[in-house]
């Protein structure tokens, strides 16, 4: 029994033994984040579905002329954006060497 007493009191063994523990937390961490993306992810609305829900609404009643339009400029804003942007890698895009 000694023998496992004198283990963990021996400072390197400590620091090894807190540096397991450290990482095994961090790869929880690292699970449970990208659980959590793709929850946020999967809970996205693909844009015609919203803009058939904005259709709707509007039709309803629930938003007015103008909060229709403003809206719905909004997302094709932001679709124009997106789609502007894939297909490129994020850094320096210059052409000169």
């Amino acid at each position: 029994m000694t023998v496992v007493t004198d283990f963990l009191t021996t400072s390197v063994y400590q620091a090894g033994f807190a540096l397991l523990i450290l990482c095994v937390l961090l790869v929880i961490g690292v699970y449970l984040v990208s659980i959590f993306r793709d929850y946020a992810a999967e809970d996205r609305e693909d844009p015609p579905e919203g803009i058939a829900n904005l259709e709707e609404m509007h039709a309803k009643g629930d938003i007015s002329d103008e909060e229709f339009r403003t809206i719905q400029s909004r997302s094709h804003q932001l679709s124009a954006e997106t789609s502007s942007k894939e297909g490129f890698p994020e850094g320096n895009h210059s052409t000169t060497t």
